[in-house]
């Protein structure tokens, strides 16, 4: 969601009134709802230049490296290209710097790709925010499959890998803080999308230290996972998107996805 928030104030930048460089009131823009990037471009395609007066543009493209969505999450290669724009004046001004979508004459379509690298996601995944939702998310996709494991087990060193073909591995230890004792637990699997809404794991094969986890757990996570990776929660606020793409090889992982955006609401 923070890449939609991104798009819709860089629309906002486009036709500030006040601009003179269009392209750099929409880097500004960018710029200004994220962490920070190495490298960033932008172009606004329009012709007749004085559609933009109307509120119109034909394209909007946005290219960057090396951009950090937050202070833990970078995300190496970033593209947004846009369909034909169409934004109300009126309502851009009297939203100032909180655009809503009310602001468009015409819903946002936009085709988004994303590439990561493995330190770019394992630094993510060690952050205190994201251990403590992979934490809660373990806990409520085992349910009650999970009970088997000391609910107090803590969640700590996560660790993902590239193997390539579609498929990754995911490690981590599970700690006792009574002990300190240490579990390794280990999740393998292949990635497939479902009707570009949804992922589904493929194959999986997890270890808890020496010990294969019995099917009926896997099975109760794999579901669980599959169900929170699903596009349609979107639609809560007003987003439909659609996954084009999803590549996993040794060197990156690649995603490509298309969005809408309801133009009132």
């Amino acid at each position: 969601m923070e890449l939609i928030a991104i798009l819709l104030s860089s629309i906002t930048a486009l036709f500030s009134l006040t601009g003179v460089v269009v392209d750099k009131n929409v880097e500004a823009a960018v710029l200004s709802q994220i962490d920070r990037a190495e490298q960033l471009q932008v172009r606004v395609d329009n012709a007749p230049v004085h559609q933009i007066i109307n509120g119109k543009i034909n394209k909007l493209r946005i290219a960057g490296r090396g951009m950090w969505v937050t202070k833990n999450l970078r995300i190496d290669s970033l593209e947004v290209e846009t369909d034909p724009l169409a934004v109300n004046l009126k309502a851009v001004q009297e939203d100032g710097q909180n655009p809503r979508t009310s602001s468009l004459q015409q819903p946002i379509q936009a085709g988004i790709k994303l590439k990561f690298n493995e330190a770019d996601l394992n630094n993510f995944l060690k952050s205190p925010d994201s251990i403590a939702r992979l934490q809660k998310m373990t806990t409520s996709t085992l349910g009650s499959a999970g009970n088997s494991l000391n609910k107090d087990y803590q969640i700590t060193n996560p660790e993902i890998k590239f193997i390539g073909n579609g498929r990754l591995a995911i490690r981590a230890e599970l700690k006792d803080p009574a002990s300190a004792e240490k579990l390794a637990v280990k999740l393998e699997t292949g990635i497939n999308v479902i009707g570009g809404k949804k992922f589904e794991l493929v194959a999986p094969a997890a270890t808890v230290g020496d010990t294969l986890v019995p099917p009926f757990i896997l099975s109760g996570l794999t579901t669980g996972i599959s169900e929170r990776l699903n596009v349609d929660i979107l639609e809560q606020r007003g987003v439909t998107a659609r996954i084009l793409q999803f590549k996993v090889d040794p060197q990156s992982l690649e995603l490509a996805v298309f969005i809408r955006s309801i133009g009132t609401k």
